[in-house]
């Protein structure tokens, strides 16, 4: 029962250690260089008063001493403090005693909020003895006869026990009113944390979002640049038929399966390592300092993780990841590591989804998922797409296009992910293995984006467009055409606008 009472007694009363170190000197040398300034001040009082100069003297040196003793913590924060509160005190009781008038006495209460400032029990209850006691402490370091005043009246009251219950009630006030303070300080503190960490984090999943991610992935090339043991692994992971999840059961199970991947994703990586989510579906993993050894063993383990069915919608929904890996020495640009993860991962994709490339790894397309190219030409035709998208998006910006020109999702999805395989075909003439997305998600593409390369080059007959698609681009667009579907097939589909103007470009 004692014992809790002592923790009760300890939570009321202001605590130093609250302060930090350098916080806390800054105050104490203030109030303890505030003491000597009025030590001199006092002596010159005295001086005024008609005390001898001697005793004016001994009476400033006194607090002078206390707070010079008190000027470095060398005895420890609470009793320096409780020096500099003591100088302080005594310097108010001895104008107190110099010049004998009501007015003096209120220098009292005037240290009453300075002592407080120390947030601390010991300075206050030394600063409480001596005014309690301040009378019988100056009859021996300075008697009132020094100062040729008469002989003391009897008084009615008694001054010291009113100076010292009022003293106690200000330190009381002002305890309540440091405890207020320190309250409204801890919310607003809670408040600045939220703030920040909504800042710099997913709302959904908890993890963190790009401009953490950019944060941690700068300072993870700056420790790998710093010791050329080092490397980092990011990780770029998109989820596979994570759209059917949204259309068959609804946003509430998406946002659901997303939550709890994010979960099992932090449960994958170290301390030290980030977990971010960077899209509707893809999230990026940052491991630094990590060896290369240990990038297969961890991709798979995040597949295998994503992989486990996640209860939701009265249902247990099955999702599996695509996986790009990019290896950091640290030299790299940020932006130029995330772009090879995603490169990576685009190419896991093609290769048949649930599995993981490495960037810079030799890729081989399957016999059903890959064809023969010229890698020339599939850049020359990446090359005109990607200059037909920025003047599409230039024609809707200047007003020549109508903004709701925009092709489904999966269309485009399909686009980028051609766009990343041909980056990764190497350099030369020689034909090479160009890997493919599977299923019917391909043909429909073709369908589509083959119609919008013909309305494309009738808005260049209109002069809407300038960009005209070169004939190795055209040589491989066929080619792939040729690949995914018969040219019969292609030809007789229909080549109308209003269906060609749903672009997939944009």
């Amino acid at each position: 029962m004692t014992s809790q009472w002592l923790r009760t007694a300890g939570r009321v009363f202001p605590r130093g250690s609250l302060l930090s170190p350098a916080a806390w000197a800054f105050r104490h040398r203030l109030i303890v260089f505030f003491a000597l300034a009025s030590s001199l001040g006092v002596s010159a009082f005295a001086v005024l008063q008609g005390a001898p100069f001697l005793q004016a003297l001994i009476a400033g040196a006194l607090p002078a001493a206390l707070a010079i003793t008190a000027w470095t913590p060398a005895f420890g924060r609470r009793l320096s403090s409780s020096l500099g509160a003591a100088s302080l005190m005594v310097l108010a009781a001895m104008v107190v005693n110099i010049s004998g008038t009501v007015e003096a006495q209120l220098l009292f209460f005037i240290m009453v909020p300075v002592v407080a400032l120390y947030e601390d029990w010991a300075p206050v209850a030394t600063a409480s003895v001596l005014v309690l006691n301040h009378r019988s402490v100056l009859s021996i370091i300075a008697p009132d006869r020094l100062y040729d005043r008469p002989e003391a009246v009897a008084e009615p009251l008694n001054w010291s026990l009113v100076h010292s219950g009022l003293f106690l009630a200000i330190c009381l006030t002002s305890i309540l009113h440091w405890k207020i303070h320190e309250h409204a300080k801890t919310e607003e503190n809670i408040l600045l944390d939220r703030l920040t960490s909504q800042a710099l984090h997913d709302p959904l999943t908890g993890l963190a979002n790009r401009t953490l991610l950019h944060d941690k992935l700068c300072q993870a090339i700056a420790a790998a640049a710093a010791e050329d043991t080092k490397s980092l692994l990011v990780f770029c992971i998109d989820i596979d038929g994570f759209k059917p999840v949204n259309d068959s059961y609804g946003h509430a199970a998406g946002d659901r399966l997303l939550a709890e991947l994010g979960r099992r994703l932090q449960s994958c990586i170290r301390t030290g390592d980030t977990a971010a989510r960077t899209g509707g579906d893809e999230f990026i993993l940052l491991l630094p300092d990590s060896g290369t050894d240990i990038a297969a063993p961890m991709a798979q383990r995040i597949m295998d993780a994503i992989a486990a069915p996640v209860p939701a919608a009265g249902t247990a929904l099955n999702v599996t990841a695509s996986v790009g890996i990019a290896i950091g020495s640290g030299f790299e640009d940020p932006e130029e590591l995330l772009e090879r993860a995603d490169k990576a991962m685009y190419s896991a994709k093609h290769t048949g989804r649930e599995r993981y490339v490495i960037y810079g790894a030799a890729i081989t397309a399957s016999d059903q998922g890959g064809m023969s190219v010229h890698p020339e030409h599939a850049r020359a035709w990446a090359h005109y797409t990607r200059a037909l998208r920025a003047q599409i998006s230039a024609a809707k910006t200047s007003g020549t296009l109508p903004h709701q020109t925009r092709g489904p999702e999966t269309a485009r999805r399909i686009l980028d992910s051609l766009l990343a395989a041909i980056d990764l075909l190497p350099q030369g003439s020689q034909p090479a293995a160009l890997a493919l997305p599977q299923g019917r998600a391909l043909e429909e593409f073709i369908f589509h984006h083959d119609l919008v390369q013909n309305w494309a080059d009738e808005l260049v007959t209109q002069n809407i467009l300038t960009l005209r698609r070169p004939e190795t681009a055209n040589e491989f667009w066929i080619k792939l055409r040729q690949t995914i579907t018969t040219q019969t097939q292609i030809d007789s589909g229909p080549r109308n606008r209003p269906f060609a103007a749903n672009l997939p470009l944009s």
